[in-house]
């Protein structure tokens, strides 16, 4: 069985040199994929999409009457993406009324957009879809 030659002072300086390195070179790659792809420390890219407002059906209910008050509302004629997808950066946001942001602190720093048959609630920062309600009331 051959046996490795001892390694000298110098070479041991210098792979301990290199391993640390590589370590800071793989702390910054790491840092800089999760500031890109807007994750914060702590979480991963599943707890991010899931880290989104969780509106009560009565909070979705005033939302819904607050946007359906406003007639000039454009309606986006597209497909609209789903809960935790980002909205296309041509897809125009439209600001929440104030009545529903005082209402709702959930919904600072959000924007709607309008569909034919949703309403989608979105982050005006990352453009990431948060909530959908339908354009349709349920029966009690």
């Amino acid at each position: 069985m051959l046996q490795a030659a001892p390694l000298k002072k110098e070479e041991r300086r210098a792979m301990s040199r290199y391993g640390m390195g590589l370590i800071v070179v793989t702390v910054f790659v790491v840092a800089a994929a999760a500031t890109h792809s807007g994750l914060s420390s702590g979480m991963t890219v599943d707890s991010a999409k899931s880290a989104v407002p969780e509106f009560s059906d009565e909070e979705r209910g005033r939302i819904f009457d607050g946007v359906m008050r406003i007639s000039d509302a454009p309606v986006t004629e597209m497909v609209a993406p789903e809960v935790a997808d980002s909205l296309p950066e041509e897809v125009p946001m439209q600001d929440l009324p104030s009545d529903i942001i005082r209402e709702i602190p959930l919904v600072r720093g959000h924007k709607f957009v309008k569909f034919d048959d949703r309403i989608l609630v979105v982050s005006s920062a990352s453009r990431l879809v948060v909530a959908m309600i339908p354009r349709y009331k349920l029966l009690p």
